[in-house]
């Protein structure tokens, strides 16, 4: 069990959806702490959001969600989890509840479309065309133009709602997260992805119906997906794709960097070519390995044992380098802090170098750097500039 199954049971619950195993296991877990008041604040919001009812009590909420389980759980099932599994649960759903809790917003308020894209922005585009831009510094509901689709955007996470009427039409959206931020989605199964900086991933609004779930990755995102073994989760990139069933992995396929990597944390996956998606032979791995996708050679990947932490990091808002040359880590720069760097003294391009940075800007990051090599840099505006210090 991951910590986004909790989350995934009260999203399946809000949607009517979850079993009476879930609704067994979501019961015990509510009862527990101060997971009350945390359901309470969900439902009630969504209850908000669907019906527009501003009348609408949270006692009342809680109340008849305790009169849904009881009048459900007929087969009387066992929640299959031990007293400290559930207060693990607890403690997660402290710092993960943004993805479920898409529904707390400022309910009054439905943002207009803008008619100009910032570049700098995080947009959606629908199917349509239709661009919408999303500020995960701003928790608000964002509406369509024809009121088809309704994003909402709560503590960085964003969740996306279709009409009630529309729910049979498959749409697919792209998401792009430009240099300088990150953002978190979930997805209409429950799946949680963080795309980080300089990423766009293209999806469907929908999963119902569907062989498969589907989604295609440019640049890198973490992904924690929702556990379905009759529908697997396949992420698609340039080089590769990635085909799980339920679990945690991260995949980073910037095209600049070249070669595309997979690195799985938790459960199993398989690795393919794109070109042969059909044709089942995919390369498994195993939790804390990496493939990389290989161009020319004998064998489409190459496996490899890693510490899984330095390629994870960046969803903890930590620069970790590991090992990685000075033109690798000015790419990762760039992305992460939204700025141009010209490298004029070409004999730093293939030092090695091995770090972590917890959130520092970045004139700390080349200062230490620079305590490990001789350089110099001039800032201008959003451009910096690193020079032989000899050549002055």
């Amino acid at each position: 069990m991951t910590k986004i199954d909790i989350r995934r049971i009260i999203t399946r619950y809000i949607n009517q959806e979850a079993s009476q195993e879930e609704l067994a296991i979501l019961y015990e877990w509510v009862k527990k702490g101060n997971n009350k008041e945390i359901f309470q604040k969900l439902v009630q919001a969504d209850f908000l959001v669907n019906y527009e009812d501003k009348s609408w009590q949270t006692e009342e909420a809680f109340e008849n969600f305790l009169h849904t389980i009881k009048k459900k759980e007929s087969l009387k099932v066992r929640s299959l989890y031990a007293q400290n599994h559930i207060w693990k649960y607890a403690a997660v759903i402290m710092i993960t509840v943004g993805s479920s809790l898409f529904f707390l917003l400022n309910q009054g308020t439905v943002r207009d479309i803008p008619l100009e894209v910032d570049p700098n922005q995080i947009t959606l585009q629908l199917d349509n065309g239709e661009v919408l831009t999303i500020d995960p510094e701003s928790d608000a509901t964002i509406q369509s133009k024809n009121g088809g689709t309704v994003v909402s955007m709560v503590k960085g996470m964003l969740s996306q709602k279709q009409e009630k009427g529309k729910k049979d039409k498959v749409s697919n959206n792209t998401i792009k997260v430009p240099f300088g931020k990150n953002l978190s989605i979930t997805l209409q199964d429950g799946s949680v992805v963080m795309l980080n900086s300089g990423s766009s991933i293209t999806y469907p609004s929908s999963f119902e119906g569907a062989d498969a779930r589907e989604v295609k990755l440019k640049g890198e995102a973490f992904f924690e997906v929702a556990k379905n073994p009759q529908k697997p989760f396949i992420v698609k990139t340039k080089d590769m794709y990635t085909q799980v069933f339920g679990t945690v992995f991260n995949v980073s396929a910037y095209e600049e960097d070249g070669p595309a990597e997979v690195v799985l944390v938790e459960g199993s996956v398989g690795v393919g070519n794109p070109a042969n998606l059909n044709s089942r032979v995919i390369q498994m791995l195993k939790p804390s390995q990496k493939a990389t996708s290989v161009v020319g050679g004998d064998t489409n990947f190459r496996v490899e044992d890693v510490d899984v932490a330095p390629y994870i990091s960046w969803t903890k808002g930590i620069l970790a380098f590991e090992n990685e040359s000075m033109v690798q880590i000015i790419k990762r720069l760039q992305r992460q802090y939204n700025i141009k760097i010209h490298n004029t003294y070409k004999e730093l391009d293939e030092r090695r170098f091995t770090g972590m940075f917890d959130e520092e800007n970045i004139d700390h990051v080349l200062r230490t750097i620079q305590a490990h090599t001789h350089f110099s840099y001039d800032k201008n505006d959003n451009v910096i500039t690193i020079k032989n210090p000899n050549k002055q």
